[in-house]
C-alpha cells in the first residue's frame, strides 16, 4: 500500500522531488469504509513538508454496508470549504482505479482533535462540553441555512443512492423516501415482531409540516466530530449527505445521543437548550415532537442499508464478521423504535 500511496500522491503533488509515506496504520471503527492514517512527507527543493492524511477506501462491493460515491463526497467537501465556515477536511484526491487500493478510494486531510466523546460528557468537563455542543448546534444550523444550489449545483445529492427519491417538493421527498423504506423492508424482513415495518407505516401516516429541503449531513452523530481545547475541530464522514429535511440531522443526533450515552442535546445552555438555539439561528421553529418523528425517519434512512447488510450475512451471501456484530445496534435501534412508537413496556410491571 505504501507504493500505491506514493504513486497517487506524486500525481497530486507533481512539483515534489520526493513523496514519502510514514506511520501508515489502520483506524479502528466505522462500519462502511476502510480507513487508514498516515503522514505524507512532501520534499521540494530540499524542504520537507509533513501533511497528516487519511485514506478512505471502499470495501468489496458484496460486503459493503452503504454504497456511496467517493467523488461525490470529495466534491461536497470542497464546496463546503468554499461556501461555509464548517470545519471539514480538504480532500486531496479521489482514485477510482481499483488497481491501486482494490476499490475506489479518497485521500483526505487528517484533522486535529479527539473523537473520544464519552469522557467529554461524563465527568467534570461541563464547560467544555457546553462549548462544544453549542458549536455543533451552530454548525448544523449553518449547514441548514446554506443555499443548497451552492452545495448541490449538479443535483447529484438529490438521490445519491439511486433509489428513486424525488426532491421536486417536500411532499414528494417524504413520500418517495418512505416508499423506499417500505420497498426495502421485503429485503430484510426477518424480525419476528415487524417493528421496522410498523415504524415505516407510522412515518407514512403521521407526517409533520413541511420545511425547506436542504443539504443534510445524513449521519450527524457523536462519533462524527473531533474536538480539541474546547473547540470543534472537524465534522467528518459526509458520505451519507443528501438533499433532505433539516430535522433529519436533529432526529439522528438525538437518537444517537441516547444510544451513545452522550449528552450533546442536554449540554447547550443558551436559548433554553440545543433546540431553542437551533430555532433562534434558523427560524425553523422545530418542536420536540418533530424531532422525535425524525428520530425514526433518519433511523430508517441509516438503518435500511445496515439491516440489509445484516440480512445478507444471515443468508450467508458473504462471511464478514462485522455484519454479525451489527446485529447488536440493529436490535437496540429496534427497541428504541418501540419506545418512540409508544409500545407498552413489558418490564413496566416488574419495575413498579
Amino acid at each position: 500500500m505504501h507504493e500505491a500511496l506514493r504513486a497517487v500522491l506524486r500525481r497530486r503533488f507533481p512539483d515534489a522531488d520526493e513523496v514519502e509515506v510514514h506511520e501508515l496504520a489502520v483506524i479502528a471503527g466505522g462500519y462502511s469504509r476502510e480507513t487508514f492514517r498516515f503522514d505524507a512527507h512532501i520534499v521540494r527543493n530540499g524542504s520537507r513538508e509533513v501533511l497528516p492524511m487519511i485514506l478512505r477506501k471502499d470495501p468489496p462491493r458484496e460486503s459493503a454496508i452503504l454504497h456511496s460515491d467517493r467523488q461525490l463526497e470529495h466534491d461536497l467537501l470542497e464546496r463546503l470549504r468554499r461556501h461555509t465556515s464548517l470545519p471539514v477536511s480538504e480532500s486531496y484526491l479521489v482514485e477510482q482505479d481499483p488497481s491501486y487500493f482494490g476499490e475506489a478510494a479518497m485521500i483526505l486531510q487528517r484533522m486535529p482533535g479527539s473523537g473520544e466523546v464519552s469522557a467529554l460528557f461524563h465527568g467534570d468537563r461541563t464547560h467544555e462540553a457546553e462549548a462544544i455542543a453549542t458549536q455543533l448546534c451552530e454548525y448544523i444550523a449553518q449547514l441548514h441555512l446554506t443555499d443548497p444550489a451552492l452545495l448541490n449545483p449538479d443535483g447529484r445529492l438529490d438521490d445519491p443512492r439511486g433509489v428513486g427519491i424525488d426532491v421536486s417538493s417536500w411532499e414528494r421527498y417524504m413520500e418517495s423516501t418512505i416508499d423506499y423504506y417500505l420497498r426495502s423492508y421485503d429485503d430484510f424482513a426477518f424480525d419476528p415482531v415487524p417493528v421496522f415495518r410498523d415504524a415505516y407505516l407510522y412515518l407514512k401516516h403521521t407526517r409533520p409540516r413541511p420545511l425547506p429541503l436542504r443539504v443534510v449531513h445524513g449521519d450527524f452523530n457523536p462519533a462524527n466530530f473531533l474536538y480539541e481545547n474546547g473547540r470543534v475541530t472537524a465534522i467528518i464522514d459526509w458520505e451519507n449527505a443528501h438533499i433532505g429535511d433539516p430535522r433529519e440531522d436533529l432526529g439522528w443526533l438525538k437518537l444517537m445521543d441516547l444510544l451513545s450515552n452522550t449528552n450533546i442535546f442536554g449540554s447547550v445552555r443558551a436559548e433554553g437548550g440545543f433546540l431553542g438555539l437551533y430555532n433562534k439561528l434558523t427560524g425553523f421553529g422545530v418542536t420536540e415532537e418533530e424531532v422525535n418523528y425524525f428520530q425514526i425517519f433518519t433511523g430508517a434512512h441509516i438503518g435500511v442499508p445496515v439491516v440489509s447488510a445484516v440480512k445478507r450475512r444471515i443468508d450467508r451471501k458473504h462471511l464478514e464478521l462485522l455484519h454479525l456484530y451489527l446485529t447488536q445496534p440493529v436490535l437496540v435501534s429496534e427497541l428504541a423504535f418501540t419506545q418512540l412508537l409508544g409500545y407498552p413496556n413489558p418490564l413496566a410491571g416488574a419495575q413498579a
